[in-house]
């Protein structure tokens, strides 16, 4: 009778550290960008310069996925603020929980690209497939630029978009993940912009060091990624 109790106890403390542990529902996470689908864009982007701070551990998160292939940054609000959820995702389909970011500002950190935009970035080092999602520093001032104008004009609904319908989240090759976490700044800081087909993306930046310069050796600033729609499948 002893053993019996004991074996139920046991048992209700695993199941309350299931319980415990069991990640945000599907359902949960739809809601969530139903509400990024439906709010209105000058409600949730309160400055051209709030971007996120995307911490390595989230990265490390994502890429933790058997097989994974991308790592998505999902657009969503929650209480009536924007946030990022980064996840690692599989060719099946298959997603981590992920890790939410929040807004910040980045104001200092774009301030400082501009500073330091005619710095050149080589990407000798790196495999064509990683290289292909550098950009260098004059022609991340040019993204986050149109990106600052159409905030300003009030012209973001087009931008967010494509044929109406609103982007969901970005995919990144997890091979572009695992380069990020190659830079010595302890996060990533994710700023937006907007592509020369007009279309809102993601540039993601270094963060500014000790010496104040951002543009470290090493790192490198980050983009061309595939938004979804309009392809929604990896």
């Amino acid at each position: 009778m002893k053993t019996i109790h004991i074996l139920f106890l046991i048992m209700s403390v695993l199941l309350v550290s299931c319980q415990q542990e069991e990640p945000t529902t599907d359902v949960q996470q739809q809601d969530l960008t139903e509400n990024w689908k439906k709010v209105a864009p000058e409600k949730v982007f309160e400055s051209a310069e709030n971007g996120f701070n995307i911490s390595k551990e989230a990265l490390e998160k994502a890429l933790s996925l058997p097989k994974v292939s991308t790592v998505r940054f999902i657009l969503e609000v929650e209480n009536k603020q924007l946030q990022i959820r980064v996840v690692g995702a599989d060719q099946n389909e298959n997603t981590t929980k992920g890790i939410v970011a929040k807004p910040v500002s980045l104001q200092k950190v774009v301030d400082k690209l501009f500073e330091e935009k005619s710095t050149s970035i080589t990407t000798a080092t790196l495999s064509k497939s990683v290289a292909s999602h550098i950009l260098q520093p004059n022609e991340a001032t040019v993204f986050i630029s149109r990106w600052q104008q159409q905030f300003s004009n009030k012209t973001l609904s087009e931008a967010i978009a494509y044929d109406g319908e609103r982007i969901q989240y970005f995919s990144m090759p997890a091979a572009v993940a695992k380069q990020m976490l190659q830079s010595r700044s302890k996060s990533i800081n994710m700023v937006w912009g907007v592509n020369p087909k007009g279309k809102f993306t993601t540039v993601f930046l270094p963060e500014i060091d000790k010496e104040n310069s951002l543009l470290k050796s090493g790192d490198f600033i980050f983009e061309y990624l595939t938004p979804c729609p309009p392809t929604c499948v990896d």
